[in-house]
């Protein structure tokens, strides 16, 4: 297959960065630069090479803001974590809708050096799509930022018990610079856990 540089920003985004695109946001994120038989054009070729797989999913859609809920970096002081996960929790009350996905197979993880191709649970789905919010949003208004993103599955898996945060922007150096986190519907404890792992890292983060 002779990728054409659309085609290797879509796998990179699924393989290295994300664990879903839906069809709004392909569309969203690079319109910009594609027309849309484009797009579906470059989909329809990925999808017959079995880098990614098609599902329609019902799942209430994110509605990301665009800044994050909560920043923090060293020296700041602690988050009021009840507050922000009661309004993590209070901004899914809204119908599902019939959303058409996108995620990067197991042989696209191999060709990307990442672990993706596992299949994302019901309960994720909202999580990772707003995830994927973000991540569009940073490629559309930060976009020198959104090449340094590199998400969960491209980094070495977390020691025993602890799980790696959604995505980090890493410096030239390969040092993380922040940290980016979908809360999702995360109760207190999670944001709690969450913030007391950046902290003892000391690396700042956003919470969306």
């Amino acid at each position: 297959m002779n990728w054409t540089e659309l085609e290797i920003e879509i796998m990179t985004a699924l393989a290295c960065k994300v664990r879903v695109l839906s069809e709004q946001q392909i569309v969203r994120g690079w319109q910009h630069q594609h027309a849309p038989e484009t797009l579906a054009f470059s989909v329809g070729r990925l999808n017959a090479a079995r880098l990614i797989r098609t599902e329609t999913w019902s799942v209430v859609l994110p509605a990301v803001d665009s800044v994050p809920a909560f920043t923090w970096k060293p020296g700041q002081a602690e988050p009021d974590t009840w507050p922000l996960s009661k309004q993590f929790r209070s901004r899914w009350k809204r119908c599902e809708s019939k959303v058409r996905v996108y995620q990067a197979t197991e042989l696209a993880g191999r060709i990307f050096g990442s672990r993706s191709g596992h299949n994302t649970r019901s309960f994720e789905r909202r999580h990772d799509l707003l995830l994927s919010d973000v991540f569009v949003l940073y490629r559309l208004q930060l976009p020198k930022l959104a090449d340094c993103w590199v998400g969960e599955d491209a980094l070495p898996m977390a020691e025993r018990g602890v799980k790696n945060p959604d995505a980090f922007l890493l410096d030239d150096g390969y040092r993380p610079r922040r940290v980016i986190e979908s809360a999702g519907s995360y109760s207190q404890k999670q944001v709690d856990t969450f913030h007391e792992y950046c902290r003892q890292r000391r690396l700042p983060y956003e919470l969306w």
